[in-house]
């Protein structure tokens, strides 16, 4: 069983976070992560672009990072034990401003850079953004599987 850990650090009053929690488990499996442990952090702007100047070296907020639990020195597994996937962080204010320029819905927005972090977790990569191709077309096609499963945001 994949275990989750949602740490809101914003107002989150418009995420239905039930319904979160059941869209992250049908990404999960949907890409055959089993028995994960993933960490979730909501956010501003304020905080993302702290984290993006120390780990990316760019001084803006970003709509998400993927902190990947096993790069570099790799933890052993141990039997039964969660598989320490890492940790994916979203600035629900950059995703909202998104949206909005973007012409998407926040629902869509916020899924998709879940479906972004994930797949970032699971050691997939992009090096541009054609979104025909690789990780972002993969990201794509479970957005559109996963239509049905809505996050209810408002």
């Amino acid at each position: 069983m994949n275990q989750l850990d949602i740490f809101l650090k914003t107002n989150t009053k418009s995420l239905n976070l039930t319904r979160l929690e059941i869209f992250i488990r049908a990404i999960l499996s949907r890409i055959g992560a089993v028995n994960w442990q993933l960490g979730l952090v909501i956010t501003d702007n304020a905080e993302i672009r702290k984290y993006n100047r120390q780990w990316r070296n760019l001084d803006s907020p970003t709509d998400v990072l993927s902190f990947v639990q096993d790069e570099g020195e790799q933890v052993p597994a141990v039997p039964g034990m969660p598989k320490g996937a890492g940790d994916i962080m979203i600035s629900l204010e950059k995703i909202t401003s998104n949206a909005q320029e973007l012409g998407n819905t926040l629902d869509d927005e916020l899924r998709r850079v879940i479906i972004h972090g994930i797949l970032h977790l699971d050691g997939q990569d992009h090096l541009e953004n054609d979104y025909s191709i690789g990780m972002l077309k993969m990201q794509e096609d479970l957005l559109a599987e996963t239509r049905g499963i809505a996050i209810d945001c408002r």
